[in-house]
C-alpha cells in the first residue's frame, strides 16, 4: 500500500471518528435530556430467577490459552498432550496441564495445502502410535462438487509433535456447499465413521432432495473401513453395511436423513452412536442412530413434517431419541457418554450443548428409554466440539471465545430464590388492584392489538432507575434495555359477552431481561382480584363460563391457557426479536406519542414513518391493516428461522413477491382445497390462509397463543385477499376451473337462503355444499353473515360437526359448546393411566373382530381375517410394547411406514381421492382407500398427485370408547407374538 492511500485511509478515519465522537456527544446530553424528565424506577424486585439454580457451571482449564475460532480437539496417545483444531487450519498441541504457558503449532493445512477453506474435523487412528495417522475433514470452496474432503496426515512422535504435510492422502470427497457436517469418529468396530449435511443453506430447504436420497453420500453417517483399500478407493466399504446390495446405493451409508449432523460420539461402554442433527425452523435432533436408519430429512424435521411430497428413502423414517424445540435450542452440539471420576452426579450420563444457547443437557439411556433428562447448566459459549482426556475428563471447546472449558458444581446451587411470587411483591405496582403502576414505570398501549381470545390488555414497562431508552434503528432490541428492564401485560376477559364492567383480570405476563434473555413469567389472578400469583414453569388452564346471547343456550365455556414459560420463547426468541410489541410500528399513536413526551422515556421523540394502521380500524387502508393485524399475530413465527415449517413470510415490511404466499402451493397441507394456495389472489375459499383462520384444531392460525376464532379478522383477511391482483401470483394456473367451481358452490349456498323443503332434502343440499371444504368455507360464512335462516343453519351446523372429513369438522367445531367438542389427542387423553389399566386379551380380541363401532379389522390382517389395507398385525407385538402401539393408535400419522403413505389424487374435474398407491405406470395409477376399494385414474386426468402427512389410518379412533375398552384392546394386540 503507497502513501497517498496510507494518508487517504488516515483522513477518512479521522473524519469517521470526529463524526462519531460528535453523534455520541449528541445522543448523550439527548439522553441526559430525557432523564432530567424521567422519574427513576426504583422499586423493582423482578431479578434473577424462580427457578433453582442450574447444578454446574463452567471454569476456563487453561486460563493462558487463546485460540482463533477453535473447533475441535483430541487427547494424543502415548503422551500428556493434547491437539486443538482451528477453523482456520492450524492444528496446536499443548501439555495437559492447567498452568500451561502456550500451545505449540502442529501445522497449518490451510496455508499449506490450496483450496482449503476451512478445516471442521480431527480425529486419530485407534492404532495412532503403530502408524501416526491423523485425518482432517477439509472444506475446499471452489469444489463444490467435491469439496468436502477426508484427507490423512501423519503426525510425528517429537516433542511437541508435528503434521508432515507431504504425506497427505486423499480418503473420501463428497459435495460442498452449505451443510457439511464433517465430524469423523473411529466406532468400536474400529471403522471411520463420517458425518455428511444436505449440501445445500438454510432456505429453501434441502434444494438437492439429499435426505432421502441414498445414491449420494449427503445426508448421511458414513462408515468405512480405512486400513483396507479397493476398487481404486484409499478405503473399503465394508459387507455388512445396510445398501451394499441395494442397487443404485451408496455402499459407504451406515445411516441417513440428516440435515446437518455436526458432532457425533460413541457411548465408550455400550457402543451407542449419538449424533446431533441441527435442525431447521422449529427443532433440533439427538439421535440415537441405527444400522439403516431413517431420520427423516427433509419429508420430515424431526417429529414434524417438513415436505411431505417429496420422495421417501428405502427405509422406514425413525422419530429422533431426543427434540428440542427452538425456544430452547436451535444449533445442537452433542457431545459424549462420560465415564470419569471427577463429577460423580453425572456418571454414565451423556451430555450434549447448544451453540447458539450456551445450554447443557445431561441424560441416561436405559433399556432404550431416556431417563433423568434435565437441563445441568446455562452459559454464554458457543459449545462448537466436546473432547477427553486420557483419565475420561472431559473439555469443552468455546468457538468464538476461543477458550476451553469444564463443568463444575455451581458454589449457588443451594441459594433459595428472591424472585416475586405474587405480584404484589414485584415493585412493579404501588396499587396491584388498581393497577396503579410505581413511580417509574411507564404505561403504554399498542396499535395492532393480538388476538387473545376476546381479551384486552393493559401494557407497563419498567425500566431501572433514570435510564432512557434510544429512539432509533434500536428501540425494540434486547441491547437497547438496561439489566431487569420489564414489559408488561396484564389480560382481562369479559364475562358477559359485551359488557365492559363484567371484565375480571385473567392474567399478568411479565417479560424479564436478565442480561442475556428476555425470559417470559405468568401470574395468575387470585378470585377476589386482589392479586396474581406466579405460575410454575408449566404453566396452566382454566375453564370460564362466560354469558353469551350468540352462543347455545346463552352461556359459553373458555378454555383459557396459561402459557409456560417455554411457550413464551416460542414467540418472544432472537430471531422473532424478544419485545414483539414494543416497538416504533407499534408504539406512535398520536396519543401514545403525547403520552411518552411527558416520561422522558426515550431519548428523543419516535419516528412515525413505519406506523401500524389500526387492524380494527374500518376507515384505514385495507392492506396495511391485513399487514399490521398478520405481523401482529403471526410474523413472530414466519420469518427466517423463527420457528416455522413454512416459508411464507408476514413481517409487514416485505413486498407481497417476498412474502411467498401468493400464487404458492402450501407445503403442510391443503386441507382437502383443490389446487390450494396459500393464498390464491381473488379467492379467499382456495387460501389455506383463509381456512387455516376460520377453523379450529391442529393447523389453526394464529397458531400460538389462542383457541378461539377472531371472526373480525377473518373478514378483514377475506376482503383482503379479494384485492389481491391475479398479477401478484406466481401461479394462476387452474383458475378458469376453480372459478366454475365456486359459482357452483356459491349457487348451492344460495339456495339455502330460501329453503323450505323438507330435513332430508336439506341434508342432502347440506351434504352437496360440504362434499368439498372450498364449499364448507362459503357455507360457514353466509352463517356468519346470517344469510342463511336459523332454522337451516341450525341444521348445516349440525350435519357439518358430524362429517366424515376432518377438515370440514374443524370449520364448525365453533358452533359446539365445549364439552360436545372433540377431546384433542394429547390434551385430554391421559396415555399414563390407560397403560397402567390391565387388560383382558379376549374382551380385546372381541373389540378387535365383532364389536359395533370399532372398525380395527376393516383395515387391518390378523392371521386369516380382516382385511389389509393398512399394515398386517398378526405379530405387532413383538414390534411394538404396549406404549409404542398406544402411540401408533393415537398419533397415526407420528410414523408413517413407506409402503402406507397416503397419497390424494386431484383430477382435472375437481374430483379428489385419497388412498394408498398400489401400482403407478406411465398410463395409470391406482389407489386403494379405507374400505379397501381400489379406483383406476388414467395419468392424463390427473391434475396432480401427492404425498399427505396423515395417515390413511384416522385421528380420534378411541374417543368413543372407554378406558377399559382400550386396555383390553392393547392387551390383545400386545399377546400377537
Amino acid at each position: 500500500m503507497n502513501a497517498n492511500k496510507l494518508a487517504n485511509n488516515f483522513a477518512q478515519t479521522l473524519v469517521a471518528s470526529l463524526a462519531f465522537l460528535l453523534a455520541s456527544h449528541a445522543i448523550a446530553d439527548e439522553a441526559k435530556d430525557a432523564a432530567s424528565k424521567r422519574t427513576p424506577w426504583t422499586t423493582s424486585k423482578v431479578k434473577g430467577s424462580p427457578e433453582p439454580p442450574l447444578p454446574f457451571v463452567t471454569e476456563q482449564v487453561f486460563p493462558n490459552l487463546k485460540f482463533n475460532r477453535c473447533i475441535d480437539m483430541c487427547k494424543l496417545p502415548g503422551t500428556n498432550r493434547l491437539l486443538v483444531l482451528e477453523q482456520g487450519g492450524k492444528v496446536y498441541s499443548f501439555e495437559n496441564n492447567s498452568d500451561v504457558k502456550k500451545a505449540d503449532l502442529a501445522g497449518e493445512l490451510k496455508a499449506n495445502i490450496e483450496g482449503v477453506s476451512n478445516v471442521y474435523a480431527m480425529v486419530l487412528h485407534p492404532e495412532f502410535e503403530k502408524n501416526r495417522f491423523g485425518y482432517f475433514c477439509l472444506i475446499k470452496g471452489g469444489d463444490r462438487a467435491k469439496g468436502s474432503q477426508i484427507v490423512r496426515f501423519e503426525i510425528s512422535d517429537s516433542d511437541p509433535p508435528t503434521i508432515n504435510l507431504d504425506t497427505a492422502a486423499t480418503i473420501l470427497r463428497w459435495q460442498a456447499g452449505g451443510h457439511n457436517g464433517c465430524c469423523l469418529k473411529f466406532g468400536p468396530d474400529g471403522y471411520l465413521y463420517i458425518s455428511t449435511g444436505d449440501g445445500a443453506g438454510p432456505n429453501p430447504p434441502d434444494t438437492l432432495q439429499a435426505g432421502q436420497d441414498v445414491s449420494n453420500l449427503l445426508s448421511a453417517i458414513l462408515r468405512i473401513d480405512v486400513d483396507q483399500t479397493e476398487g481404486g478407493k484409499n478405503y473399503r466399504i465394508p459387507n455388512d453395511n445396510p445398501f451394499v446390495t441395494l442397487e443404485g446405493a451408496r455402499g459407504e451409508i451406515w445411516a441417513y436423513g440428516f440435515r446437518n449432523p455436526w458432532r457425533m460420539s460413541f457411548d465408550s461402554k455400550t457402543g451407542d452412536l449419538w449424533v446431533g442433527d441441527v435442525g431447521w425452523e422449529l427443532w433440533e435432533m439427538l439421535d440415537r442412530v441405527e444400522r439403516g436408519g431413517n431420520y427423516g430429512w427433509s419429508v420430515m424435521e424431526g417429529r414434524i413434517p417438513a415436505n411431505p411430497e417429496f420422495p421417501r428413502g428405502p427405509t422406514t423414517i425413525l422419530p429422533p431419541t431426543i427434540d428440542h424445540p427452538h425456544s430452547e435450542s436451535s444449533s445442537i452440539t452433542d457431545g459424549l457418554t462420560y465415564y470419569g471420576k471427577r463429577l460423580a452426579e453425572l456418571h454414565g450420563h451423556h451430555v450434549y450443548s447448544d451453540y447458539d444457547t450456551g445450554k447443557f443437557w445431561s441424560f441416561r439411556h436405559k433399556n432404550g428409554e431416556v431417563v433423568e433428562h434435565r437441563e445441568i447448566a446455562d452459559t454464554t459459549h458457543r459449545v462448537v466440539g466436546f473432547a477427553e482426556d486420557h483419565s475420561g475428563e472431559f473439555f469443552i471447546v468455546d468457538h468464538i471465545g476461543g477458550s476451553l472449558h469444564q463443568l463444575v458444581p455451581n458454589p449457588r446451587r443451594d441459594e433459595v430464590s428472591q424472585f416475586p411470587r405474587k405480584l404484589s411483591q414485584s415493585g412493579l405496582f404501588a396499587s396491584v388492584t388498581d393497577q396503579t403502576p410505581a413511580a417509574g414505570v411507564v404505561p403504554y398501549n399498542v396499535i395492532s392489538e393480538q388476538w387473545s381470545d376476546h381479551a384486552t390488555a393493559q401494557r407497563f414497562v419498567g425500566v431501572p432507575g433514570d435510564a432512557v431508552l434510544p429512539s432509533g434503528k434500536a428501540i425494540g432490541k434486547t441491547m437497547a434495555f438496561p439489566d431487569d428492564s420489564v414489559l408488561v401485560k396484564t389480560l382481562s376477559l369479559e364475562m358477559e359477552a359485551g359488557n365492559p364492567a363484567s371484565q375480571r383480570r385473567i392474567e399478568t405476563q411479565i417479560l424479564h431481561f436478565n442480561g442475556i434473555d428476555w425470559l417470559g413469567y405468568s401470574y395468575r389472578w387470585n378470585e377476589d382480584q386482589t392479586d396474581a400469583e406466579l405460575l410454575d414453569a408449566s404453566g396452566a388452564e382454566h375453564v370460564f363460563e362466560i354469558i353469551d346471547k350468540k352462543a347455545p343456550g346463552g352461556r359459553r365455556k373458555q378454555t383459557w391457557r396459561f402459557s409456560g414459560r417455554a411457550e413464551c420463547m416460542r414467540c418472544h426468541n432472537k430471531w422473532s426479536g424478544p419485545v414483539l410489541g414494543f416497538n416504533a410500528s407499534q408504539l406512535t399513536s398520536d396519543s401514545q406519542l403525547s403520552a411518552f413526551a411527558s416520561t422522558g422515556l426515550f431519548s428523543k421523540p419516535l419516528d412515525k414513518k413505519t406506523r401500524f394502521a389500526n387492524p380494527r380500524d374500518t376507515a384505514a387502508n385495507l392492506n396495511t391493516r391485513a399487514r399490521a393485524y398478520l405481523h401482529t399475530n403471526c410474523a413472530h413465527c414466519h420469518r427466517m428461522h423463527a420457528g416455522s415449517a413454512v416459508l411464507s413470510y408476514l413481517h409487514s415490511d416485505l413486498s407481497l413477491e417476498k412474502m411467498n404466499m401468493v400464487g404458492v402451493r402450501p407445503t403442510q397441507g391443503t386441507f382437502g382445497l383443490h389446487s390450494a394456495q396459500v393464498i390464491r389472489a381473488k379467492d379467499p375459499f382456495g387460501s389455506v390462509l383463509y381456512y387455516r383462520m376460520s377453523k379450529l384444531g391442529g393447523g389453526r392460525m394464529p397458531h400460538i397463543g389462542s383457541t378461539e376464532v377472531d371472526r373480525k379478522a377473518v373478514d378483514l383477511i377475506y376482503n383482503w385477499i379479494n384485492h389481491i391482483s391475479p398479477d401478484d401470483s406466481k401461479d394462476t394456473s387452474g383458475q378458469q376451473f376453480l372459478d366454475k367451481l365456486r359459482q357452483i358452490e356459491a349457487t348451492r349456498v344460495d339456495r339455502l337462503r330460501t329453503f323450505k323443503g323438507s330435513s332430508d332434502q336439506l341434508s342432502e343440499q347440506t351434504a352437496e355444499i360440504l362434499s368439498t371444504t372450498s364449499g364448507a368455507l362459503q357455507l360457514i360464512r353466509a352463517i356468519d353473515r346470517h344469510a342463511v335462516p336459523e332454522n337451516v343453519a341450525n341444521a348445516a351446523i349440525e350435519h357439518a360437526t358430524n362429517h366424515k372429513s376432518l377438515a370440514v369438522r374443524d370449520l364448525f367445531e365453533r358452533f359446539l359448546p365445549p364439552e360436545k367438542r372433540v377431546k384433542r389427542l394429547g390434551t385430554v387423553v391421559d396415555a399414563d393411566r390407560l397403560l397402567k389399566l390391565k387388560g383382558d386379551v379376549e374382551r380385546g380380541r372381541q373389540l378387535f373382530f365383532t364389536t359395533a363401532g370399532i372398525a380395527c379389522k376393516n383395515c387391518h390382517r390378523i392371521g386369516k381375517e380382516g382385511k389389509q389395507v393398512g399394515p398386517d398385525l398378526t405379530q405387532i407385538g413383538k414390534k411394538l410394547n404396549r406404549q409404542q402401539l398406544l402411540e401408533s393408535i393415537l398419533e397415526p400419522s407420528k410414523r408413517i411406514d413407506r409402503e402406507y403413505v397416503t397419497y390424494v389424487a386431484q383430477t382435472l374435474e375437481g374430483k379428489l381421492v385419497t388412498g394408498l398407491l398400489v401400482k403407478k405406470t406411465t398410463e395409470a395409477i391406482v389407489l386403494r382407500d379405507a374400505e379397501n376399494k381400489e379406483t383406476r385414474i388414467l395419468a392424463d386426468d390427473i391434475d396432480q398427485l401427492s404425498r399427505q402427512k396423515k395417515s390413511l389410518m384416522p385421528e380420534l379412533l378411541l374417543r368413543d370408547m372407554t378406558a377399559e375398552q382400550v386396555a383390553d384392546l392393547l392387551a390383545f394386540l400386545s399377546s400377537l407374538k
